[in-house]
């Protein structure tokens, strides 16, 4: 199968069009974007194919699934709304590792894949905080407590410091002022100077002390609650730093428990891509927060808040396509609930053979016993749609197939007929006509069967005839006009309704036309010489029906037209893809004058209409909840490896096909893929598996190690650090 969704091809693709940020994609468009991801998918194929038999591999290509077809998308909806109806699909808003290159939240399981912890040397800052009111609390003046950070840019978003309560602190007399710190940490802080001790006390004495902000944030300012004082937080550590931890609630873990704990002003400070916003301070306005850092501390060195400056060497995670330092983020996203499943899932892991055996209750095992909720949705583009919508009051609808998709989407409240012009003399002549000025008018039979159409048509409320301009079509719709008692205006022409342009082979007889196009149409957009394509016939009666669908309403619809435009037209009825409308094109054609049901629902589709879930496709339908208003999507799309878990029963199209064959091969004998994909699509597709059925995904797996190159790293598509395996 083909994992053909999320931030790997997207990279390749902002690469390929000399893309920077999402900034830049938004202006290119959407469409424009997505579109070049879908070519660039399919472009690897063949190259796939050779590379595979090159390196002895056996892969079922014939049999294969793409995550970006509609089928697919259509399965991973189900399982979501499956999820939701059991109570494990939800909205929340959580410190998230948040990417701000790719301005989207990523999930732990991503971030510990193949090394994306890196160590890394940065500036470390202890800043001063000023004790307000100081004799109240028995301190001197100008007192400072001293915090510690390796992140000097959320200096700006303090609202408050946290002490632990049993950790023993300290107050001492330096040569240049005053200072509250652990009492164990004062011989490393104070290390060129001996200072004495003023006063010592337990962190619980120092809960409640106010002091003066570095940056007074208006917003902060103006909340009420608790702010800019001192917490007792359990979080606390004497191990570095200063045993006093900064806290900007929106930008770290602890920090944010914390502040939903005691109440703090949560007031983001960054845009989503990680510049200061106008709630920010304004000398740092505009600015991303690594290169804001230097005007951060020259302007407290300046003010006299920076107490020490020194480097530091940590492990650091990065985006593990981008490369980008990641930050802490409190964003909104939508999450599977892992904890209530965490149990079933490690009884589960159990029943798996591991090999190596050692992975079961140690690294599998651990990574489920620690699993956080899992966060799905992503800030990006070339990905399933996330099938969420809200009504302007909040309300919640996630949608599981197309049938719910389509029972949900507004409609014009028209009723749609179709049908094929009736016999005209060019049919008895079996000549191929596709101008509309040829005089090839109905024959007798035709006018006839014309008119019985009409009485045919008579329930079903027909008050509008759209044709195509030939001669033979504007018959059939004049006739069947007058039998029904229609004004002359009833009927439009519309050239996009006329039949397929044969080109160099107008004129010709049928059957050459049909010998034709069975030796050299292998494909639904090869043209006729100097002619159309039947996509292109596809094209022009899509846009008909859409537009007919979009200007007028509560009518009842004829459309008369041409063999392949009538079949045309239900391929886009039905959303059809290039291969099934193939087959439909080499149809036989259909009977003359014989009406068709059109049942037609405005569907999400590309410009080919064929069904098509992705942005920006999905937003263009509108859809109403059961009172009939309106609901609009959520716009985030769905983490990748949501797809990949769900690739068991998504492959087979399970529920809407192939059931009893999905039943039979799951869970799956067995999978293999290489180590990092413990923590990935082993546990991706078992935390799916558990969720929809109660069970784990296969019975065996086998990991492999990593291939490593000469300087000892890992063998890579993203580094292409390998050898082409197709050189001899």
């Amino acid at each position: 199968g083909w994992d053909t969704h999320g931030l790997p091809i997207e990279s390749l693709v902002e690469k390929k069009l000399g893309l920077k940020n999402k900034k830049e994609i938004l202006a290119l468009g959407v469409e424009a974007f997505n579109e070049t991801a879908r070519s660039m998918v399919l472009e690897y194929v063949h190259d796939w194919k050779r590379y595979i038999d090159r390196v002895g591999r056996w892969v079922d290509f014939d049999n294969s699934y793409k995550t970006m077809d509609a089928t697919f998308t259509e399965s991973v909806w189900w399982g979501l709304k499956q999820i939701r109806d059991n109570g494990r699909l939800y909205e929340g808003r959580k410190v998230l590792m948040y990417c701000p290159r790719d301005e989207t939240p990523l999930a732990k399981a991503e971030i510990a894949m193949d090394n994306t912890y890196k160590d890394v040397t940065e500036e470390t800052v202890t800043a001063k905080f000023k004790v307000k009111d100081p004799q109240k609390h028995g301190l001197p003046e100008n007192t400072y407590l001293l915090a510690w950070t390796t992140t000097p840019w959320t200096l700006p978003g303090n609202v408050a410091l946290a002490v632990g309560p049993d950790i023993a602190y300290s107050c001492v007399q330096a040569a240049n002022g005053v200072y509250i710190v652990a009492s164990e940490l004062v011989p490393a802080l104070f290390t060129a100077e001996t200072v004495k001790v003023l006063r010592e006390m337990k962190g619980a004495d120092l809960v409640g002390i106010q002091y003066e902000p570095l940056y007074e944030i208006p917003k902060v300012a103006r909340s009420g609650g608790k702010k800019w004082q001192v917490l007792p937080a359990d979080f606390v550590n004497t191990e570095d730093g200063t045993g006093i931890v900064h806290t900007a609630v929106i930008y770290g873990e602890d920090d944010y428990q914390l502040g939903l704990k005691e109440g703090l002003p949560m007031v983001p400070i960054l845009n989503p891509n990680a510049t200061y916003n106008d709630d920010a301070p304004e000398f740092i306005r505009g600015q991303y927060i690594k290169k804001a850092e230097a005007l951060i501390k020259e302007d407290l060195e300046q003010r006299g808040l920076l107490f020490a400056r020194a480097m530091h060497t940590h492990s650091y995670p990065h985006c593990y396509r981008c490369g980008t330092a990641l930050i802490y983020n409190a964003v909104s996203s939508w999450f599977i609930d892992i904890q209530s499943i965490k149990q079933k899932m490690l009884e589960e892991n159990e029943k798996i053979h591991w090999v190596p055996e050692h992975l079961k209750r140690g690294r599998a095992g651990h990574i489920i016993e620690n699993a956080p909720d899992w966060t799905i949705s992503r800030n990006r583009f070339w990905a399933s749609p996330l099938p969420i919508w809200k009504s302007d009051a909040g309300e919640v609808t996630v949608v599981g197939s197309l049938d719910e998709l389509k029972s949900r989407t507004k409609k014009s409240g028209n009723r749609y007929y179709a049908m094929r012009h009736g016999e005209a003399e060019s049919n008895v002549q079996n000549v191929v006509i596709s101008k509309s000025e040829a005089p090839y008018p109905l024959t007798e039979k035709g006018r006839g069967r014309a008119h019985a159409a009409a009485l045919n048509l008579l329930p079903a409320g027909i008050t509008r005839i759209y044709t195509s301009p030939c001669v033979r079509t504007r018959e059939t719709a004049e006739i069947v006009r007058s039998a029904l008692g229609l004004p002359e205006e009833s009927v439009v022409t519309d050239a996009r309704l006329i039949e397929l342009d044969f080109g160099d082979l107008n004129g010709k007889p049928f059957d050459e036309f049909l010998a034709y196009r069975k030796e050299h149409l292998r494909e639904y957009d090869t043209k006729l010489p100097n002619g159309e394509s039947h996509l292109d016939v596809k094209r022009r009666v899509g846009a008909c029906l859409y537009d007919i669908e979009s200007t007028v309403s509560d009518e009842g619809v004829l459309i008369v037209t041409h063999g392949a435009c009538l079949a045309a037209l239900h391929d886009v009825a039905h959303g059809l893809s290039h291969e099934e409308s193939l087959r439909n094109a080499f149809a036989p054609n259909r009977d003359y004058a014989v009406p068709e049901k059109l049942d037609f629902v405005p569907l999400p589709h590309n410009k080919d209409y064929e069904l098509d879930f992705h942005l920006p496709y999905i937003d263009r339908v509108q859809l109403l909840d059961e009172k009939g208003e309106k609901l609009t999507r959520i716009p985030e799309v769905v983490d990748c490896w949501v797809e990949s878990g769900s690739m068991p029963f998504a492959e087979y199209h399970y529920p809407f096909e192939n059931a009893e064959e999905f039943k039979k091969r799951s869970p799956a004998d067995f999978v293999s893929e290489y180590i990092g994909q413990t923590r990935a699509w082993f546990y991706y597709m078992n935390a799916i598996g558990v969720q929809l059925f109660d069970h784990r995904a296969f019975k065996n797996v086998i990991t492999t190690g990593n291939v490593l190159a000469a300087d000892g790293a890992k063998l890579s598509k993203s580094k292409g650090n390998y050898t082409d395996p197709a050189v001899l």
